[in-house]
Protein backbone atom coordinates (compact mmCIF):
# COMPACT_ATOMS: atom_id res chain seq x y z
CA UNK A 1 0.00 0.00 0.00
CA UNK A 2 1.75 3.56 -0.79
CA UNK A 3 1.48 5.63 1.99
CA UNK A 4 -1.06 8.54 1.54
CA UNK A 5 0.26 12.06 0.91
CA UNK A 6 0.53 14.05 4.43
CA UNK A 7 -2.98 15.83 5.42
CA UNK A 8 -4.49 19.09 5.27
CA UNK A 9 -5.20 20.86 8.56
CA UNK A 10 -4.39 17.34 10.95
CA UNK A 11 -1.21 16.71 12.55
CA UNK A 12 0.13 13.65 12.53
CA UNK A 13 1.38 12.16 15.99
CA UNK A 14 2.16 8.68 14.47
CA UNK A 15 2.19 6.48 11.17
CA UNK A 16 2.89 3.32 10.66
CA UNK A 17 1.87 0.60 7.96
CA UNK A 18 1.75 -3.13 7.02
CA UNK A 19 3.81 -4.39 5.20
CA UNK A 20 6.70 -1.96 6.41
CA UNK A 21 9.98 -1.96 4.98
CA UNK A 22 11.12 -5.27 6.59
CA UNK A 23 7.83 -6.96 6.18
CA UNK A 24 7.93 -10.22 4.57
CA UNK A 25 5.23 -13.00 4.70
CA UNK A 26 1.88 -12.33 6.40
CA UNK A 27 1.04 -10.21 9.03
CA UNK A 28 1.45 -11.65 12.49
CA UNK A 29 -1.72 -14.09 13.42
CA UNK A 30 -4.61 -13.03 15.37
CA UNK A 31 -6.52 -14.47 17.88
CA UNK A 32 -10.42 -14.80 16.79
CA UNK A 33 -9.67 -13.58 13.56
CA UNK A 34 -9.27 -16.49 10.83
CA UNK A 35 -8.98 -17.51 6.86
CA UNK A 36 -7.92 -13.80 6.00
CA UNK A 37 -5.43 -10.59 6.61
CA UNK A 38 -7.85 -7.96 7.08
CA UNK A 39 -7.85 -8.08 10.68
CA UNK A 40 -4.47 -8.60 10.86
CA UNK A 41 -3.36 -6.07 8.81
CA UNK A 42 -5.11 -3.98 10.57
CA UNK A 43 -4.12 -4.80 14.40
CA UNK A 44 -0.93 -4.79 13.35
CA UNK A 45 -0.16 -1.06 11.79
CA UNK A 46 -2.43 0.34 14.15
CA UNK A 47 -0.50 -1.34 17.23
CA UNK A 48 2.52 0.12 15.36
CA UNK A 49 1.06 3.37 15.21
CA UNK A 50 -0.22 3.07 18.64
CA UNK A 51 3.30 2.25 20.07
CA UNK A 52 4.95 4.95 18.36
CA UNK A 53 2.73 7.91 20.23
CA UNK A 54 1.92 5.89 24.07
CA UNK A 55 3.95 3.67 24.30
CA UNK A 56 4.04 -0.23 25.35
CA UNK A 57 0.09 -0.95 25.53
CA UNK A 58 0.68 -2.69 28.98
CA UNK A 59 1.86 0.02 30.73
CA UNK A 60 0.17 3.09 29.99
CA UNK A 61 0.18 5.77 32.85
CA UNK A 62 -2.68 8.08 33.40
CA UNK A 63 -2.31 10.56 31.55
CA UNK A 64 -2.03 8.03 28.07
CA UNK A 65 -4.91 6.77 29.63
CA UNK A 66 -6.96 9.40 29.09
CA UNK A 67 -5.95 10.42 26.38
CA UNK A 68 -6.70 7.23 24.72
CA UNK A 69 -10.23 7.45 26.26
CA UNK A 70 -10.37 10.31 24.03
CA UNK A 71 -9.59 8.83 20.87
CA UNK A 72 -11.64 7.89 18.07
CA UNK A 73 -11.37 5.06 15.54
CA UNK A 74 -12.31 5.73 11.74
CA UNK A 75 -11.52 3.18 9.02
CA UNK A 76 -12.03 3.15 5.92
CA UNK A 77 -11.82 0.31 3.12
CA UNK A 78 -13.33 -0.01 -0.21
CA UNK A 79 -13.30 -3.67 -0.50
CA UNK A 80 -13.88 -4.72 2.77
CA UNK A 81 -12.71 -8.02 3.68
CA UNK A 82 -12.53 -10.03 0.75
CA UNK A 83 -11.28 -13.04 1.67
CA UNK A 84 -13.83 -13.45 4.81
CA UNK A 85 -16.68 -12.77 2.18
CA UNK A 86 -15.25 -15.28 -0.72
CA UNK A 87 -15.01 -18.28 2.24
CA UNK A 88 -18.32 -17.45 3.17
CA UNK A 89 -19.91 -17.34 -0.20
CA UNK A 90 -18.08 -20.54 -1.10
CA UNK A 91 -20.03 -22.22 2.52
CA UNK A 92 -23.14 -21.32 0.87
CA UNK A 93 -22.78 -21.98 -2.79
CA UNK A 94 -21.36 -25.49 -1.47
CA UNK A 95 -24.63 -26.00 1.09
CA UNK A 96 -22.68 -26.20 3.64
CA UNK A 97 -22.84 -23.35 7.15
CA UNK A 98 -20.52 -20.37 7.00
CA UNK A 99 -18.13 -20.93 10.30
CA UNK A 100 -19.21 -18.84 12.62
CA UNK A 101 -15.97 -16.69 13.36
CA UNK A 102 -16.29 -15.35 9.90
CA UNK A 103 -19.28 -14.33 10.22
CA UNK A 104 -18.22 -12.27 13.47
CA UNK A 105 -15.16 -11.03 11.71
CA UNK A 106 -16.83 -10.31 8.24
CA UNK A 107 -17.84 -6.58 9.76
CA UNK A 108 -14.82 -4.11 10.03
CA UNK A 109 -16.26 -2.78 13.22
CA UNK A 110 -14.58 -6.30 14.84
CA UNK A 111 -11.30 -5.42 14.16
CA UNK A 112 -11.99 -1.89 14.96
CA UNK A 113 -13.18 -3.27 18.12
CA UNK A 114 -10.29 -5.45 19.09
CA UNK A 115 -8.00 -3.14 18.51
CA UNK A 116 -10.04 0.15 20.89
CA UNK A 117 -9.98 -2.33 23.68
CA UNK A 118 -6.14 -3.46 23.34
CA UNK A 119 -5.52 0.19 24.00
CA UNK A 120 -8.43 1.62 25.87
CA UNK A 121 -9.69 3.53 22.35
CA UNK A 122 -13.01 4.45 24.07
CA UNK A 123 -14.02 7.79 21.34
CA UNK A 124 -16.79 6.92 18.72
CA UNK A 125 -15.86 4.27 15.73
CA UNK A 126 -16.65 5.07 12.61
CA UNK A 127 -16.20 2.39 9.86
CA UNK A 128 -17.21 3.73 5.93
CA UNK A 129 -15.75 2.83 2.33
CA UNK A 130 -14.57 5.63 0.76
CA UNK A 131 -16.00 7.20 -2.73
CA UNK A 132 -14.37 5.77 -5.73
CA UNK A 133 -15.25 9.03 -7.65
CA UNK A 134 -13.15 11.25 -5.30
CA UNK A 135 -9.94 9.33 -5.13
CA UNK A 136 -8.94 10.45 -1.36
CA UNK A 137 -9.89 7.48 1.09
CA UNK A 138 -7.32 9.68 3.92
CA UNK A 139 -9.24 13.21 3.01
CA UNK A 140 -12.96 11.57 3.43
CA UNK A 141 -10.98 9.63 6.66
CA UNK A 142 -9.85 12.86 7.72
CA UNK A 143 -13.12 14.93 7.04
CA UNK A 144 -15.02 12.07 9.57
CA UNK A 145 -12.09 12.91 11.98
CA UNK A 146 -12.67 16.62 11.70
CA UNK A 147 -16.19 16.28 12.47
CA UNK A 148 -15.88 13.83 15.55
CA UNK A 149 -13.28 16.86 16.96
CA UNK A 150 -15.14 19.82 15.97
CA UNK A 151 -18.41 18.07 17.32
CA UNK A 152 -16.53 17.11 20.98
CA UNK A 153 -16.41 13.39 20.63
CA UNK A 154 -12.72 12.73 20.66
CA UNK A 155 -9.72 15.02 20.70
CA UNK A 156 -7.70 12.87 18.44
CA UNK A 157 -8.42 9.78 15.68
CA UNK A 158 -6.85 6.50 14.81
CA UNK A 159 -7.17 6.54 11.15
CA UNK A 160 -7.18 3.16 9.63
CA UNK A 161 -6.97 2.58 5.59
CA UNK A 162 -6.85 -0.68 4.97
CA UNK A 163 -7.35 -2.91 1.36
CA UNK A 164 -6.75 -6.16 0.68
CA UNK A 165 -5.87 -5.71 -2.93
CA UNK A 166 -3.69 -2.93 -4.35
CA UNK A 167 -4.88 -0.04 -6.62
CA UNK A 168 -3.33 -2.10 -9.35
CA UNK A 169 -4.28 -5.11 -8.39
CA UNK A 170 -0.91 -6.46 -6.68
CA UNK A 171 -1.39 -6.77 -2.78
CA UNK A 172 -2.71 -5.16 -0.64
CA UNK A 173 -1.71 -3.73 2.93
CA UNK A 174 -3.17 -0.95 5.93
CA UNK A 175 -1.80 2.40 6.81
CA UNK A 176 -2.49 3.64 10.18
CA UNK A 177 -2.47 7.29 11.41
CA UNK A 178 -3.03 8.54 14.63
CA UNK A 179 -4.22 12.28 14.21
CA UNK A 180 -4.86 15.52 16.32
CA UNK A 181 -7.19 17.34 13.32
CA UNK A 182 -7.93 20.94 13.31
CA UNK A 183 -11.26 21.77 14.56
CA UNK A 184 -13.52 23.50 12.52
CA UNK A 185 -16.84 24.57 13.91
CA UNK A 186 -19.87 22.84 12.80
CA UNK A 187 -22.20 23.93 10.34
CA UNK A 188 -25.35 25.12 11.48
CA UNK A 189 -28.37 23.29 9.83
CA UNK A 190 -30.05 25.44 7.62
Amino acid sequence: MTPSPHPRDAEILARASWPGADDTGPPPPLTGFVVSDFGPMAAEAADRCLWASYGDREELDAARRLRAGRTAVVLGSRGGDLETHTATAAAVDAGRPAAPLLFFQSVPNAIVGHIAKRWGLAGPVICFSPDDATGDPLGEALDIARFLVSGGDADEALVLLVEQVGADGGPGGAEALLVRPAAQPMEAAS
